[in-house]
């Protein structure tokens, strides 16, 4: 019989989409690959996605019970695995409560790039980064990590890149530090006339502010469900850190990042440089001069798509799998 395996994840305006995306990602290779049966509680705003569709699920509004939600589903269904991969602002603040009454009913906990806190409640830690140092106090075996361990929504082939004038931008799905009203203004000023911008406004994300008249050829995409298909069309990408750069990584675009969240990001930036798989930013003023300077030295651009490429050459969503199979040997 099929072991029952519910992920949890939230999604919304302020949180976006990343938590759900990569976690989908996973739950497609338990699904197809591993023969798990896979449900998904999702609490957030109403999301209307294909691959999300193809999973028995329930959405719930912030603000919601999500200790309620959350073991009614799991009584419901006999679940035997619990995923999380959540964003803690909106965790109930009886966190250890919950994780203990569903280890009380026989569930083996599973959390992804979260929780840090909680560890020890958890039978795996499944961390999608390439820098991670897990607890001294705690047993290695509990943690996976590394370049191959990304969850990332990427089914195209990778590009042999080449020079082009095709430029992608990508400022989250909620682009909750308002870039769109700022950087289009920046990009169509700094870049050469004639440039092919793309423009991917996140489901969550406001309408952008593009300058009248424009230099640049500026698309807009809205709601794409499979962002990979349009990375392989550019030539360049300037991104905010988060899981699509690691898409973007992956498919062998050379790009630009920088984070807009302060000082979060910083640490795992830095290592990001010391890797030259991507150029790093301090700013959006100054990843515009870095995408400017990165279009003018194709050496250095596909130097950035191999190193990225051989960096992220392993699916993380296999190992994941095999992970899930040994809790319950």
């Amino acid at each position: 019989m099929a072991v029952n395996v519910l992920f949890v994840c939230h999604a919304g305006a302020g949180t976006g989409l990343g938590h759900l995306t990569r976690s989908l990602v996973a739950a497609r290779t338990l699904r197809d690959e591993s023969g798990f049966d896979v449900q998904f509680l999702v609490q957030g705003d109403t999301i209307d996605r294909p691959d999300l569709n193809s999973f028995e699920h329930h959405i719930i509004p912030f603000g919601c019970d999500f200790s309620e939600a959350l073991l009614q589903q799991v009584a419901i269904r006999k679940t035997g695995i619990v995923v999380f991969d959540v964003h803690t602002r909106h965790l109930p603040s009886s966190m250890e409560s919950l994780l203990t009454e569903l280890r009380c009913m026989g569930c083996r906990l599973v959390t992804i790039d979260a929780l840090s806190s909680l560890y020890d409640y958890f039978d795996l830690v499944y961390i999608p980064s390439f820098r991670f140092i897990p607890p001294m106090e705690s047993p290695c075996n509990r943690f996976l990590y590394g370049w191959d361990s990304y969850l990332l929504n990427v089914s195209v082939s990778p590009v042999i890149w080449k020079p082009g004038r095709a430029a992608l931008v990508l400022t989250g799905g909620s682009d909750t530090t308002g870039l769109g009203k700022t950087l289009p203004a920046l990009l169509d000023r700094s870049l050469p006339a004639g440039i092919d911008l793309h423009w991917v406004v996140g489901p969550f994300a406001a309408k952008p502010d593009f300058p009248v008249p424009q230099r640049l050829n500026i698309f807009t995409h809205k709601e794409l469900a499979r962002l990979d298909r349009l990375m392989v069309r550019v030539n360049y990408a300037i991104t905010v850190y988060g899981v699509s750069f690691f898409e973007l990584l992956q498919c062998g675009i050379p790009t630009v990042v920088f984070s807009p969240y302060g000082i979060k990001d910083n640490t795992e930036l830095a290592a990001v440089a010391s890797e030259k798989v991507a150029l790093v930013a301090e700013n959006e003023f100054d990843a515009v001069e870095k995408l400017k300077n990165l279009m003018d030295d194709d050496a250095l651009a596909a130097s950035l798509s191999r190193q990225a490429q051989q960096k992220l050459s392993s699916c993380g969503s296999h190992k994941f799998a095999q992970a899930l199979q040994r809790l319950i040997l």
